[in-house]
Protein backbone atom coordinates (compact mmCIF):
# COMPACT_ATOMS: atom_id res chain seq x y z
CA UNK A 1 0.00 0.00 0.00
CA UNK A 2 1.12 3.26 -0.96
CA UNK A 3 1.90 5.57 2.23
CA UNK A 4 1.91 9.82 1.94
CA UNK A 5 5.84 9.77 1.58
CA UNK A 6 5.71 8.09 -1.27
CA UNK A 7 3.12 10.20 -2.80
CA UNK A 8 4.98 13.29 -1.99
CA UNK A 9 8.07 11.99 -3.34
CA UNK A 10 6.29 12.01 -7.08
CA UNK A 11 4.97 15.47 -6.95
CA UNK A 12 7.61 18.14 -6.14
CA UNK A 13 6.07 21.22 -6.62
CA UNK A 14 8.37 23.61 -5.24
CA UNK A 15 11.01 22.06 -7.99
CA UNK A 16 8.70 21.83 -10.58
CA UNK A 17 9.30 17.88 -10.99
CA UNK A 18 6.69 15.16 -11.69
CA UNK A 19 7.62 11.53 -11.57
CA UNK A 20 6.10 9.65 -14.91
CA UNK A 21 4.64 7.29 -12.56
CA UNK A 22 1.39 9.31 -11.59
CA UNK A 23 0.40 8.60 -15.17
CA UNK A 24 0.92 5.03 -15.35
CA UNK A 25 0.72 3.49 -11.76
CA UNK A 26 -2.04 1.04 -11.06
CA UNK A 27 -1.74 1.80 -7.26
CA UNK A 28 -2.18 5.85 -7.69
CA UNK A 29 -4.98 5.09 -9.88
CA UNK A 30 -6.97 3.39 -7.55
CA UNK A 31 -5.86 5.80 -4.88
CA UNK A 32 -7.61 8.69 -7.42
CA UNK A 33 -10.69 6.04 -7.13
CA UNK A 34 -10.52 6.15 -3.32
CA UNK A 35 -9.15 10.13 -2.16
CA UNK A 36 -9.74 12.28 -4.93
CA UNK A 37 -12.82 11.43 -7.26
CA UNK A 38 -15.72 10.49 -3.98
CA UNK A 39 -14.09 13.68 -2.25
CA UNK A 40 -14.36 16.30 -5.36
CA UNK A 41 -17.79 18.30 -6.74
CA UNK A 42 -17.71 16.20 -10.33
CA UNK A 43 -19.67 17.83 -13.05
CA UNK A 44 -23.23 16.14 -13.90
CA UNK A 45 -25.07 17.95 -16.21
CA UNK A 46 -26.46 21.30 -17.21
CA UNK A 47 -29.65 22.86 -16.84
CA UNK A 48 -30.70 22.72 -20.15
CA UNK A 49 -30.19 18.83 -20.69
CA UNK A 50 -32.92 18.05 -18.74
CA UNK A 51 -35.65 20.53 -19.34
CA UNK A 52 -38.43 18.69 -18.14
CA UNK A 53 -39.91 16.43 -15.93
CA UNK A 54 -38.50 12.89 -16.02
CA UNK A 55 -35.50 13.82 -18.34
CA UNK A 56 -32.48 11.57 -17.05
CA UNK A 57 -29.13 11.15 -18.72
CA UNK A 58 -26.44 8.52 -17.73
CA UNK A 59 -22.64 9.55 -16.48
CA UNK A 60 -19.88 8.86 -14.37
CA UNK A 61 -18.34 10.01 -11.29
CA UNK A 62 -14.79 8.92 -11.70
CA UNK A 63 -15.34 5.35 -13.02
CA UNK A 64 -18.83 5.05 -10.40
CA UNK A 65 -21.94 4.96 -13.39
CA UNK A 66 -24.93 7.34 -12.03
CA UNK A 67 -27.97 8.56 -13.66
CA UNK A 68 -29.08 12.04 -13.02
CA UNK A 69 -32.94 12.74 -13.38
CA UNK A 70 -34.99 16.08 -13.06
CA UNK A 71 -37.88 15.72 -10.66
CA UNK A 72 -41.30 16.25 -10.15
CA UNK A 73 -40.70 19.56 -7.64
CA UNK A 74 -38.11 20.48 -10.71
CA UNK A 75 -35.25 19.70 -8.55
CA UNK A 76 -32.15 17.92 -9.90
CA UNK A 77 -31.19 14.25 -8.13
CA UNK A 78 -28.82 11.51 -9.01
CA UNK A 79 -28.25 8.42 -8.09
CA UNK A 80 -25.53 5.26 -8.12
CA UNK A 81 -27.18 3.26 -12.02
CA UNK A 82 -26.77 0.01 -9.67
CA UNK A 83 -29.55 -1.90 -8.40
CA UNK A 84 -30.00 -3.17 -5.10
CA UNK A 85 -30.31 -6.81 -5.90
CA UNK A 86 -28.33 -8.13 -8.02
CA UNK A 87 -26.23 -5.13 -9.03
CA UNK A 88 -27.49 -4.54 -12.78
CA UNK A 89 -27.62 -1.19 -14.06
CA UNK A 90 -31.41 0.22 -13.69
CA UNK A 91 -30.82 2.40 -16.61
CA UNK A 92 -28.99 1.89 -19.39
CA UNK A 93 -29.78 4.22 -21.91
CA UNK A 94 -27.85 7.70 -22.24
CA UNK A 95 -30.98 9.79 -21.63
CA UNK A 96 -34.85 10.00 -21.82
CA UNK A 97 -38.01 10.54 -20.09
CA UNK A 98 -39.20 8.40 -17.33
CA UNK A 99 -41.43 7.94 -14.48
CA UNK A 100 -39.50 4.49 -13.34
CA UNK A 101 -36.35 3.13 -13.86
CA UNK A 102 -36.52 -0.80 -14.09
CA UNK A 103 -33.37 -3.15 -13.84
CA UNK A 104 -33.91 -5.67 -16.48
CA UNK A 105 -32.41 -8.79 -14.83
CA UNK A 106 -35.26 -9.34 -11.90
CA UNK A 107 -37.50 -6.53 -12.78
CA UNK A 108 -37.01 -4.55 -9.68
CA UNK A 109 -38.22 -0.82 -10.34
CA UNK A 110 -37.37 2.55 -8.85
CA UNK A 111 -39.16 6.14 -9.29
CA UNK A 112 -37.26 9.59 -10.32
CA UNK A 113 -36.29 9.68 -6.13
CA UNK A 114 -34.76 6.54 -6.20
CA UNK A 115 -37.36 4.88 -3.85
CA UNK A 116 -37.94 1.30 -4.96
CA UNK A 117 -41.27 0.91 -5.95
CA UNK A 118 -41.71 -2.12 -7.40
CA UNK A 119 -40.74 -5.73 -7.02
CA UNK A 120 -42.18 -8.85 -8.71
CA UNK A 121 -43.45 -11.59 -6.26
CA UNK A 122 -43.34 -9.33 -3.50
CA UNK A 123 -45.94 -11.31 -1.73
CA UNK A 124 -45.06 -14.49 -2.79
CA UNK A 125 -41.24 -14.37 -2.28
CA UNK A 126 -40.89 -12.27 0.22
CA UNK A 127 -43.89 -12.68 1.85
CA UNK A 128 -44.75 -9.23 1.95
CA UNK A 129 -41.84 -8.91 4.25
CA UNK A 130 -39.27 -6.67 2.41
CA UNK A 131 -38.76 -3.13 3.66
CA UNK A 132 -38.54 -1.05 0.77
CA UNK A 133 -37.69 1.78 2.52
CA UNK A 134 -33.84 0.25 2.65
CA UNK A 135 -33.48 -0.68 -0.89
CA UNK A 136 -33.59 2.26 -2.57
CA UNK A 137 -30.82 3.50 -5.39
CA UNK A 138 -27.96 4.81 -3.79
CA UNK A 139 -28.21 8.52 -3.80
CA UNK A 140 -25.50 10.96 -4.50
CA UNK A 141 -25.64 12.92 -1.41
CA UNK A 142 -25.06 16.42 -2.45
CA UNK A 143 -25.83 18.04 -5.48
CA UNK A 144 -26.04 21.60 -6.02
CA UNK A 145 -25.67 23.67 -8.70
CA UNK A 146 -23.44 27.09 -9.78
CA UNK A 147 -25.70 29.18 -12.49
CA UNK A 148 -26.74 26.08 -14.08
CA UNK A 149 -24.10 23.84 -13.83
CA UNK A 150 -24.93 20.59 -11.58
CA UNK A 151 -22.53 19.04 -10.16
CA UNK A 152 -22.13 16.09 -6.97
CA UNK A 153 -20.58 15.07 -4.27
CA UNK A 154 -20.02 12.16 -2.08
CA UNK A 155 -17.96 13.70 1.30
CA UNK A 156 -20.47 15.13 3.72
CA UNK A 157 -17.30 16.79 5.08
CA UNK A 158 -16.44 18.92 1.47
CA UNK A 159 -17.24 22.05 1.65
CA UNK A 160 -20.28 23.58 -0.63
CA UNK A 161 -19.71 23.79 -4.24
CA UNK A 162 -19.25 27.78 -4.53
CA UNK A 163 -16.26 27.51 -1.70
CA UNK A 164 -14.70 24.52 -3.98
CA UNK A 165 -15.07 27.09 -6.67
CA UNK A 166 -13.27 29.71 -5.39
CA UNK A 167 -11.49 32.04 -7.39
CA UNK A 168 -12.57 29.51 -10.24
CA UNK A 169 -16.46 31.28 -10.14
CA UNK A 170 -15.13 34.70 -11.27
CA UNK A 171 -13.80 33.21 -14.51
CA UNK A 172 -16.66 30.71 -14.54
CA UNK A 173 -19.01 33.33 -15.09
CA UNK A 174 -17.52 33.55 -18.49
CA UNK A 175 -19.57 30.64 -19.60
CA UNK A 176 -22.87 30.58 -17.84
CA UNK A 177 -23.22 34.16 -17.03
CA UNK A 178 -21.75 35.84 -20.35
CA UNK A 179 -25.19 37.08 -21.36
CA UNK A 180 -28.34 37.20 -19.42
CA UNK A 181 -30.03 34.46 -20.79
CA UNK A 182 -27.17 32.06 -20.39
CA UNK A 183 -26.16 28.97 -22.06
CA UNK A 184 -27.87 26.11 -23.71
CA UNK A 185 -25.79 22.93 -24.07
CA UNK A 186 -26.90 21.64 -27.71
CA UNK A 187 -28.02 17.91 -27.91
CA UNK A 188 -26.26 14.48 -26.33
CA UNK A 189 -22.51 14.52 -25.70
CA UNK A 190 -20.23 13.25 -28.32
CA UNK A 191 -18.00 9.97 -26.62
CA UNK A 192 -14.85 8.77 -27.28
CA UNK A 193 -11.70 6.92 -26.09
CA UNK A 194 -8.22 7.67 -25.63
CA UNK A 195 -5.14 5.92 -24.95
CA UNK A 196 -3.31 7.72 -22.22
CA UNK A 197 -4.22 9.32 -18.78
CA UNK A 198 -7.17 11.58 -17.74
CA UNK A 199 -4.90 14.10 -16.22
CA UNK A 200 -2.70 14.93 -19.72
CA UNK A 201 -6.37 16.59 -20.61
CA UNK A 202 -7.37 18.07 -17.58
CA UNK A 203 -3.74 19.86 -17.48
CA UNK A 204 -3.67 20.85 -21.03
CA UNK A 205 -6.81 22.60 -20.63
CA UNK A 206 -5.52 24.27 -17.17
CA UNK A 207 -3.26 26.44 -19.29
CA UNK A 208 -0.82 24.75 -21.75
CA UNK A 209 -0.52 26.94 -25.34
CA UNK A 210 2.74 25.72 -25.17
CA UNK A 211 2.13 22.70 -27.22
CA UNK A 212 -0.36 25.05 -30.15
CA UNK A 213 2.39 25.80 -32.47
CA UNK A 214 4.29 22.14 -32.65
CA UNK A 215 0.94 19.76 -32.07
CA UNK A 216 -1.34 22.08 -34.13
CA UNK A 217 0.72 23.84 -36.69
CA UNK A 218 -0.56 21.57 -39.40
CA UNK A 219 -4.19 23.18 -38.28
CA UNK A 220 -3.36 25.94 -38.01
CA UNK A 221 -1.82 26.47 -41.32
CA UNK A 222 -4.63 25.53 -42.96
CA UNK A 223 -6.47 28.08 -42.03
CA UNK A 224 -5.98 31.07 -42.48
CA UNK A 225 -7.82 33.00 -39.77
CA UNK A 226 -6.35 30.24 -37.60
CA UNK A 227 -3.22 31.50 -38.60
CA UNK A 228 -3.82 34.70 -37.25
CA UNK A 229 -4.11 33.54 -33.95
CA UNK A 230 -1.31 31.16 -33.60
CA UNK A 231 0.79 34.25 -34.59
CA UNK A 232 -1.13 36.32 -31.91
CA UNK A 233 -0.18 33.56 -29.02
CA UNK A 234 3.50 33.95 -29.59
CA UNK A 235 3.24 37.59 -28.17
CA UNK A 236 4.35 37.30 -24.43
CA UNK A 237 1.82 40.16 -23.74
CA UNK A 238 -1.16 38.91 -25.50
CA UNK A 239 -2.26 36.43 -22.52
CA UNK A 240 -2.77 35.30 -19.37
CA UNK A 241 -2.81 31.91 -16.81
CA UNK A 242 -4.58 32.03 -14.20
CA UNK A 243 -3.94 29.24 -11.36
CA UNK A 244 -5.87 28.93 -7.88
CA UNK A 245 -4.86 27.28 -4.49
CA UNK A 246 -7.76 25.23 -4.88
CA UNK A 247 -6.60 23.31 -8.24
CA UNK A 248 -8.27 24.92 -11.10
CA UNK A 249 -6.58 26.59 -13.60
CA UNK A 250 -6.72 28.97 -17.15
CA UNK A 251 -5.88 31.03 -19.75
CA UNK A 252 -7.33 34.12 -20.81
CA UNK A 253 -6.20 37.13 -23.42
CA UNK A 254 -5.65 40.47 -22.35
CA UNK A 255 -6.51 43.43 -24.10
CA UNK A 256 -9.23 44.25 -25.75
CA UNK A 257 -11.85 41.81 -25.80
CA UNK A 258 -12.41 40.13 -29.64
CA UNK A 259 -15.31 38.10 -30.84
CA UNK A 260 -15.07 34.42 -30.02
CA UNK A 261 -15.35 32.96 -33.31
CA UNK A 262 -12.00 31.99 -33.76
CA UNK A 263 -12.47 28.05 -34.82
CA UNK A 264 -14.75 28.75 -38.01
CA UNK A 265 -15.28 31.43 -41.00
CA UNK A 266 -18.87 31.49 -41.09
CA UNK A 267 -20.04 34.83 -41.85
CA UNK A 268 -23.33 34.25 -40.09
CA UNK A 269 -20.86 33.28 -36.84
CA UNK A 270 -18.71 36.28 -36.80
CA UNK A 271 -21.79 39.01 -37.19
CA UNK A 272 -23.50 37.04 -34.19
CA UNK A 273 -20.38 36.66 -31.90
CA UNK A 274 -19.65 40.13 -32.64
CA UNK A 275 -22.98 41.35 -31.54
CA UNK A 276 -22.68 39.18 -28.79
CA UNK A 277 -19.62 40.55 -27.54
CA UNK A 278 -21.07 43.85 -27.12
CA UNK A 279 -24.02 42.32 -25.07
CA UNK A 280 -21.61 40.27 -22.85
CA UNK A 281 -19.32 43.68 -21.95
CA UNK A 282 -22.44 45.03 -20.62
CA UNK A 283 -23.65 42.16 -18.85
CA UNK A 284 -20.43 41.13 -17.38
CA UNK A 285 -17.82 43.34 -17.40
CA UNK A 286 -14.97 44.39 -19.86
CA UNK A 287 -12.37 42.18 -17.72
CA UNK A 288 -14.25 38.54 -18.25
CA UNK A 289 -14.86 38.74 -21.61
CA UNK A 290 -12.01 37.75 -23.19
CA UNK A 291 -11.47 35.41 -25.90
CA UNK A 292 -9.91 31.97 -25.64
CA UNK A 293 -10.80 30.98 -22.49
CA UNK A 294 -9.45 27.58 -21.81
CA UNK A 295 -10.51 26.39 -17.92
CA UNK A 296 -9.99 23.53 -16.06
CA UNK A 297 -12.76 23.33 -12.98
CA UNK A 298 -10.35 20.74 -10.77
CA UNK A 299 -10.16 17.63 -11.18
CA UNK A 300 -11.87 16.58 -14.51
CA UNK A 301 -14.38 19.48 -15.87
CA UNK A 302 -13.03 21.62 -18.62
CA UNK A 303 -14.15 24.21 -21.14
CA UNK A 304 -13.24 26.38 -23.91
CA UNK A 305 -15.41 29.31 -24.77
CA UNK A 306 -14.51 30.29 -28.05
CA UNK A 307 -14.88 26.64 -29.54
CA UNK A 308 -17.44 26.39 -27.64
CA UNK A 309 -17.95 23.00 -25.70
CA UNK A 310 -17.91 21.41 -22.33
CA UNK A 311 -15.84 19.05 -21.52
CA UNK A 312 -15.51 15.97 -19.12
CA UNK A 313 -12.63 13.44 -18.83
CA UNK A 314 -14.25 10.49 -17.33
CA UNK A 315 -11.04 8.17 -15.99
CA UNK A 316 -11.60 3.98 -17.15
CA UNK A 317 -8.44 3.21 -16.01
CA UNK A 318 -4.51 4.49 -15.61
CA UNK A 319 -3.78 4.58 -19.35
CA UNK A 320 -7.38 5.37 -20.76
CA UNK A 321 -9.70 7.75 -20.69
CA UNK A 322 -12.91 9.00 -22.13
CA UNK A 323 -13.75 12.38 -23.03
CA UNK A 324 -17.46 13.64 -23.66
CA UNK A 325 -18.22 16.61 -25.26
CA UNK A 326 -21.09 18.89 -25.79
CA UNK A 327 -21.02 22.56 -28.15
CA UNK A 328 -22.74 24.91 -26.17
CA UNK A 329 -24.54 28.56 -27.19
CA UNK A 330 -26.21 31.57 -25.75
CA UNK A 331 -29.83 30.12 -25.09
CA UNK A 332 -31.31 32.85 -26.96
CA UNK A 333 -29.20 31.98 -30.21
CA UNK A 334 -31.25 31.94 -33.09
CA UNK A 335 -31.47 28.29 -34.63
CA UNK A 336 -29.20 28.78 -37.31
CA UNK A 337 -26.41 30.30 -34.88
CA UNK A 338 -26.84 26.90 -33.23
CA UNK A 339 -26.53 24.86 -36.02
CA UNK A 340 -23.35 26.26 -37.39
CA UNK A 341 -21.83 26.25 -33.57
CA UNK A 342 -22.41 22.29 -33.68
CA UNK A 343 -20.74 22.04 -36.52
CA UNK A 344 -18.11 24.10 -36.03
CA UNK A 345 -17.06 22.28 -32.86
CA UNK A 346 -17.58 19.08 -34.40
CA UNK A 347 -15.06 20.38 -37.16
CA UNK A 348 -12.25 21.12 -34.70
CA UNK A 349 -13.07 18.98 -31.55
CA UNK A 350 -14.52 15.03 -31.87
CA UNK A 351 -12.70 12.37 -32.76
CA UNK A 352 -12.01 13.20 -36.17
CA UNK A 353 -11.53 17.04 -35.36
CA UNK A 354 -8.67 18.49 -36.61
CA UNK A 355 -7.43 19.51 -33.05
CA UNK A 356 -8.91 16.20 -31.67
CA UNK A 357 -6.63 14.12 -33.24
CA UNK A 358 -3.39 15.85 -32.70
CA UNK A 359 -4.11 16.22 -29.28
CA UNK A 360 -4.82 12.17 -28.80
CA UNK A 361 -1.95 11.50 -30.52
CA UNK A 362 0.19 13.05 -28.27
CA UNK A 363 -1.54 11.46 -24.88
CA UNK A 364 -1.47 8.21 -26.35
CA UNK A 365 2.39 8.08 -27.45
CA UNK A 366 2.94 9.29 -23.85
CA UNK A 367 0.72 6.66 -22.52
CA UNK A 368 2.38 3.58 -25.15
CA UNK A 369 5.79 4.47 -23.92
CA UNK A 370 5.45 4.67 -20.10
CA UNK A 371 2.98 1.41 -20.28
CA UNK A 372 6.02 -0.55 -22.10
CA UNK A 373 8.74 1.56 -20.50
CA UNK A 374 10.34 0.59 -16.41
CA UNK A 375 13.39 2.87 -16.95
CA UNK A 376 11.54 5.81 -18.10
CA UNK A 377 9.22 5.79 -14.94
CA UNK A 378 12.13 6.97 -12.74
CA UNK A 379 13.06 9.39 -14.56
CA UNK A 380 11.64 13.16 -13.45
CA UNK A 381 9.43 15.47 -15.98
CA UNK A 382 9.89 19.33 -16.24
CA UNK A 383 7.12 21.47 -15.18
CA UNK A 384 9.32 24.40 -14.41
CA UNK A 385 8.07 27.13 -17.29
CA UNK A 386 7.33 29.91 -15.41
CA UNK A 387 8.55 29.17 -11.69
CA UNK A 388 7.93 31.34 -9.12
CA UNK A 389 6.77 34.20 -11.11
CA UNK A 390 2.96 33.80 -10.97
CA UNK A 391 1.60 37.03 -8.89
CA UNK A 392 -1.52 38.84 -7.24
CA UNK A 393 -3.34 40.89 -9.78
CA UNK A 394 -5.69 44.08 -8.91
CA UNK A 395 -8.28 42.76 -11.36
CA UNK A 396 -7.77 38.60 -12.37
CA UNK A 397 -8.45 36.82 -8.70
CA UNK A 398 -5.61 33.57 -8.53
CA UNK A 399 -2.23 33.35 -9.14
CA UNK A 400 -0.83 34.86 -12.30
CA UNK A 401 0.95 34.39 -15.17
CA UNK A 402 1.48 37.66 -17.08
CA UNK A 403 1.84 35.08 -20.18
CA UNK A 404 -0.07 32.47 -21.95
CA UNK A 405 2.66 30.03 -21.82
CA UNK A 406 3.73 28.30 -18.36
CA UNK A 407 3.61 25.61 -16.24
CA UNK A 408 1.90 27.68 -13.54
CA UNK A 409 -1.64 26.47 -13.20
CA UNK A 410 -0.20 22.43 -13.64
CA UNK A 411 1.47 22.86 -10.56
CA UNK A 412 -1.00 24.15 -8.91
CA UNK A 413 -3.09 21.32 -10.35
CA UNK A 414 -1.05 18.36 -9.25
CA UNK A 415 0.15 20.60 -5.79
CA UNK A 416 -4.09 20.05 -5.01
CA UNK A 417 -4.05 16.61 -6.40
CA UNK A 418 -1.44 15.76 -4.19
CA UNK A 419 -3.22 16.79 -1.02
CA UNK A 420 -6.31 14.83 -1.74
CA UNK A 421 -4.06 11.51 -2.54
CA UNK A 422 -2.31 12.30 0.71
CA UNK A 423 -4.91 13.23 3.31
CA UNK A 424 -6.84 11.09 5.23
CA UNK A 425 -9.76 13.10 5.18
CA UNK A 426 -10.91 16.09 3.58
CA UNK A 427 -7.88 18.51 2.50
CA UNK A 428 -8.89 22.28 3.68
CA UNK A 429 -6.61 25.10 2.64
CA UNK A 430 -5.38 27.03 5.17
CA UNK A 431 -7.25 30.72 5.92
CA UNK A 432 -4.04 32.25 5.64
CA UNK A 433 -3.32 31.05 1.98
CA UNK A 434 -7.14 32.62 1.05
CA UNK A 435 -9.08 35.63 1.26
CA UNK A 436 -12.61 36.96 -0.28
CA UNK A 437 -12.88 39.43 -2.11
CA UNK A 438 -15.51 41.92 -2.05
CA UNK A 439 -17.49 39.77 -4.62
CA UNK A 440 -17.14 36.47 -2.49
CA UNK A 441 -14.29 35.25 -4.60
CA UNK A 442 -11.80 32.77 -2.41
CA UNK A 443 -7.83 34.33 -4.28
CA UNK A 444 -4.11 34.30 -3.47
CA UNK A 445 -4.07 36.44 0.03
CA UNK A 446 -1.19 38.69 -0.80
CA UNK A 447 -1.32 42.74 -2.78
CA UNK A 448 -1.47 43.42 -5.91
CA UNK A 449 1.88 42.59 -8.19
CA UNK A 450 3.54 40.71 -5.03
CA UNK A 451 5.15 37.07 -6.33
CA UNK A 452 2.68 34.18 -5.37
CA UNK A 453 4.96 31.20 -4.23
CA UNK A 454 4.19 28.01 -6.46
Amino acid sequence: MMEKSDIDELVDVDAGEISPRIFIDDDIFERELERLFPRCWLFLAHDTMLPHVGDYMTTYMGTDPVVVARQKNGSIKAFLNFCRHRGMPVCRADSGNTHTFMCSYHGWSFNLAGDLVGVPRYKEGYRGELDKSKWGLIPVPRIESYKGLFFGCFDPDAPSLREYLGDMAWYLDGLVDRTPGGIEVLGPPIKWVFQGNWKFAAEQFAGDTYHLATTHNSMFAGFPWLSEQMEATKRSDFGRQFSSRLGHGALFTAGEPSPRSIFSNDPRLTEYFQDELQRAIAHLGRERVNLNQVHTVFPNFSYIIAAPFLRMWHPRGPNTFEAWSWPFVERSAPPEVKQSVKRSAQLMFNPTGLAEQDDAENWAEIGRVLAAGRLNRRARLNYQMGLGRGRADPVHPGTIHDTMTGDVPQLGFYRRWKEFLTSESWPHVPESELRITGSGVACSGRSAGEEVPQ
